[in-house]
C-alpha cells in the first residue's frame, strides 16, 4: 500500500492479554505437530490402555460378573502399587511421545533463523519457552496426569467417598509424580531440540538420556564402589520419589528421598540453563 495515499490505519481490535500470550504459540504449534496422521493415530492409541483400566475398575466392583469367575468384589487392590504401574506405563508412552514431538518445536525455528521473528514481536524468551513447552506438557499430561486422577475419581465413585478420604494421598502423589515427570520431559525435549537441530538425532537423544543415565550410574557404582551413581539415573530418581509418595513397600533405598528430589530439581535447572543458552537471537563471536 502506497504511503502517500494515507489510507492505512493502526490495528484497533482486541489485544491478547499479556498473561496468556504464550498460548498463541501453543495453538499454532499444535497444528504443526498433528500434521502427521501417523503421529495423531499413535497419540490416540495412548489412551487405549486407560479404557481397559477403567473397565477393570468397573468389573472389580461388579458382584455379578465376578461371581461367574468365582472372585470376590475388590479382588484387585487399587492402591499405591496399582497407581505406580499404571503411571509407569503411561509415563513410558509420554517419553516416546516427547521424542517424536519435541524435535519439531524449537529445532526448525533455529535452523531457519525464525527465532528473531518471534522475539521481534511482543514475546519474551520466557514466553517463547513457555509456549513451546506447553505443547509437550499438555499432550504428555493428557496421557499421564488426567488418567491418574480419573482412576482415583472413578474408584471413589464405585467404592464410596470414605475410600476417597482414606486414600487421598494417592491423588496427591499422582499430581506430584506427574508434575516432576512432565517438567523433566518438557525441559529435556526443548533442550535436546535446541542443542541438536537434526530431528532424528534429537529424538534419539531424548530416549537415550534415560538409558545412558542408567548405564553410567551402574558403571560409577561398580568402579567407585558407591551408591551415588544413581543421582544421574532419572528413572531411578523418579521411581524413588514415587515409591515414597505412593507409600509402597520397597527394598532398601540407595539414596534418601530428599536427595532424589534435589537431584531432579537440579537436573531441571541444568536443562533450563541449556535452553536459555541456546535460544539466543544473535551470537557474539
Amino acid at each position: 500500500m502506497a504511503v502517500y495515499k494515507r489510507t492505512y490505519k493502526a490495528y484497533s481490535g482486541a489485544l491478547t492479554p499479556e498473561w496468556s500470550r504464550f498460548l498463541v504459540l501453543q495453538r499454532y504449534a499444535f497444528k504443526s505437530v498433528f500434521k502427521s496422521r501417523l503421529l495423531l493415530m499413535g497419540y490416540i492409541a495412548c489412551f487405549i490402555p486407560m479404557i481397559f483400566v477403567l473397565l477393570t475398575l468397573y468389573v472389580n466392583q461388579n458382584a455379578t460378573l465376578l461371581a461367574l469367575v468365582r472372585q470376590q468384589v475388590g479382588f484387585i487392590k487399587i492402591n499405591g502399587p496399582f497407581f505406580m504401574n499404571v503411571l509407569g506405563f503411561q509415563g513410558a508412552l509420554a517419553g516416546v511421545l516427547t521424542a517424536f514431538i519435541a524435535p519439531t518445536l524449537v529445532g526448525p525455528d533455529l535452523v531457519n533463523g525464525a527465532l528473531s521473528l518471534y522475539l521481534g514481536r511482543p514475546f519474551s524468551r520466557a514466553e517463547y519457552i513457555l509456549g513451546k513447552g506447553a505443547v509437550i506438557a499438555s499432550l504428555a499430561g493428557a496421557i499421564t496426569l488426567l488418567p491418574g486422577l480419573l482412576i482415583f475419581i472413578v474408584q471413589s465413585s464405585l467404592v464410596g467417598w470414605n475410600w476417597m478420604l482414606d486414600n487421598f494421598y494417592l491423588a496427591t502423589a499422582t499430581v506430584l509424580v506427574c508434575g516432576i515427570l512432565l517438567a523433566i520431559l518438557t525441559l529435556l525435549g526443548l533442550a535436546m531440540s535446541a542443542l541438536v537441530r537434526w530431528r532424528i538425532v534429537a529424538g534419539a537423544l531424548i530416549l537415550a538420556v534415560f538409558a545412558i543415565g542408567k548405564g553410567f550410574a551402574a558403571m560409577i557404582d561398580n568402579v567407585m564402589r558407591t551408591n551415588n551413581g544413581v543421582y544421574i539415573d532419572i528413572q531411578y530418581l523418579i521411581q524413588n520419589v514415587a515409591q515414597n509418595l505412593f507409600q509402597t513397600s520397597a527394598p532398601a533405598e540407595d539414596i534418601p528421598v530428599y536427595g532424589a528430589w534435589i537431584a531432579l530439581l537440579t537436573i531441571c535447572g541444568l536443562l533450563l540453563l541449556i535452553i536459555n543458552r541456546k535460544l539466543r537471537v544473535c551470537e557474539v563471536v
